[in-house]
C-alpha cells in the first residue's frame, strides 16, 4: 500500500514505533525505512508526531529515526524534568544503542540545540545537517516578551501547573486546531515531568555551555548546513541571520508565509528541501 505523503495523526500512529530503555529512561521513536541514518529532532512542545508529514517521502531514500526527545511525548522524563545536556546525552545512547555510527540529522526548535549538541560529541560521525526555525547560538536571548514563561513566579503557574503549552497549543501552531492534533499534543504533556521540562528548556538551563560545546566542534563538522526558516516565527524571529553568521557555509531557504512549526504550516516544501539536501 502507498503511503500518502501527508500523515494524520492516526495513520503516524500505525508507523514502525519502538521503545527502548536505557538507564533510567524509556525512549519511545519511529523508526521507517532504510538506508543511510537520518534522524529528526523535535522541540517543545511536540513530538514526534511534528514530522508525520515528512517520514513517508524521507523513508524511501533513508532509515528515517524520529524519537520522542526525552521530556515529551511517550519518552517520559523524571518529576524532576530534564536539562538540553541530557537530552542530548539520552539521542547520543540511542544512537548507540542501534549501533549507528553515521547519521544526518534534522533539529527543530530545542531539537537544533540538541541535536547539534548530541553531533558535538562525536561530529565524524556527522555527514549532513540541517536547522529549521532554531538556534545554536550560545548568546541566544529569548525575546522580552516571553519572560512570563520563565520567571519564577509565572513560569512554573503557566508551563507546570497550568499546561499551557498542552492546552494552548493552537496559539503557536496552525494546526493544533484541528482537535487530532491538539488532543495528541495535550495527552503527551500530561506527565508532570514532561511538563518541568518545558519550563527548564525555556529557562534555557545549561544552554550557554552546552552551545559553546557546539560552536567548539564547528570545525570538525560539515560545513554545508541547510537552515531553513519559516518567516513568521514570534520566538527566534530574525535568528536565521545570526545562524547564517556562525555558519557562513550553509544554504538558507526562507519558507515564505510559515510560521515557527514549518513542517505543518508549509509540509510539502519542508519535505522537499529536506529531501533534495540530503539526497546523496
Amino acid at each position: 500500500m502507498t503511503v500518502p505523503n501527508r500523515l494524520t495523526i492516526a495513520e503516524y500512529g500505525r508507523l514502525n514505533h519502538r521503545d527502548v530503555t536505557i538507564g533510567d529512561h524509556r525512549i519511545h521513536y519511529v523508526d521507517e525505512g532504510e538506508g543511510s541514518p537520518l534522524v529528526l529532532v523535535h522541540g517543545s512542545p511536540t513530538t514526534s508526531a511534528l514530522w508525520r508529514h515528512q517520514i513517508p517521502t524521507l523513508s524511501k531514500q533513508f532509515r528515517v529515526i524520529a524519537p520522542d526527545v526525552l521530556g515529551f511525548g511517550k519518552s517520559v522524563a523524571p518529576d524532576a524534568g530534564v536539562s538540553f545536556a541530557q537530552q542530548a546525552n539520552a539521542l547520543r545512547a540511542l544512537l548507540d544503542h542501534l549501533h549507528i555510527e553515521r547519521y544526518s540529522f534534522v533539529g527543530h526548535d530545542w531539537g537544533g540545540p540538541i541535536g547539534a549538541a548530541c553531533a558535538a560529541q562525536r561530529p565524524e560521525q556527522v555527514h549532513r545537517w540541517a536547522l529549521i526555525n532554531t538556534t545554536v547560538r550560545p548568546t541566544y536571548r529569548p525575546p522580552w516578551y516571553w519572560k512570563p514563561f520563565t520567571a519564577p513566579l509565572t513560569g512554573p503557574l503557566l508551563l507546570v501547573r497550568a499546561n499551557l503549552w498542552g492546552r494552548n497549543l493552537e496559539q503557536m501552531m496552525k494546526a493544533a486546531s484541528d482537535p487530532e492534533i491538539a488532543a495528541h499534543y495535550l495527552a503527551a504533556s500530561q506527565h508532570i515531568g514532561n511538563r518541568r521540562t518545558f519550563l527548564r528548556l525555556e529557562r534555557l538551563e545549561g544552554y550557554r555551555a552546552l552551545m559553546q560545546g557546539v560552536v567548539d566542534a564547528l570545525p570538525s563538522m560539515p560545513k554545508d548546513a541547510l537552515i531553513l526558516w519559516g518567516t513568521h516565527d514570534a520566538y527566534f524571529r530574525e535568528e536565521h541571520r545570526e545562524l547564517r553568521t556562525l555558519l557562513p557555509e550553509s544554504r538558507l531557504v526562507m519558507l515564505e508565509g510559515g510560521g515557527h512549526f514549518p513542517q505543518e504550516d508549509a509540509p510539502d516544501a519542508v519535505t522537499g528541501e529536506l529531501n533534495a539536501f540530503f539526497l546523496p
